[in-house]
């Protein structure tokens, strides 16, 4: 084997455990806030896209419209989110976090944003840029596959 494939192989395990770590640690936070790991995933998208509208919400997430309009009822009576009228059209409906939800993630992320700058400051500015790089690269690619995979499955 190349030292190229043991690297890519060793690059790939990483990936595959930090998605784990990733998923375990988003779950015991979801849990310790009362939400399912459906409804967090919901809170995470409009974390980092902010306001969409429901049908937005649904495809970002994979649901189907009427299974995120159960998410966004639970969210709503959670006080974690709100529908609010479109200022641009008031005939489209947006969902957007409320600032309770800060009041909780601060609690379990703010550690984890000090541990990301701590690590962040171990490489160079260059290794930095190759690593961002490296990771839209995938998020592209993998964000073209998984709408490749869903096309194949629903036929």
């Amino acid at each position: 084997m190349s030292r190229r494939q043991e690297l890519e192989q060793a690059i790939s395990a990483q990936i595959r455990r930090q998605q784990v770590r990733t998923d375990a640690f988003d779950d015991t936070v979801a849990t310790a806030i009362g939400l399912n790991r459906t409804d967090f995933r919901a809170i995470d998208v409009l974390d980092q896209e902010g306001p969409l509208s429901a049908g937005e919400l649904a495809k970002a997430v994979g649901l189907s419209t009427a299974a995120v309009t159960t998410v966004l009822d639970r969210l709503e009576q959670r006080g974690f989110a709100v529908r609010k009228h479109d200022p641009s059209d008031r005939r489209r409906v947006l969902v957007e976090l409320t600032p309770k939800l800060g009041e909780f993630a601060g609690r379990f992320y703010a550690p984890l944003a000090e541990t990301a700058q701590e690590l962040y400051s171990r490489f160079s500015e260059d290794d930095l840029e190759l690593l961002l790089r490296f990771l839209e690269t995938a998020n592209e690619l993998f964000a073209g596959m998984l709408d490749e995979l869903k096309a194949r499955l629903a036929d």
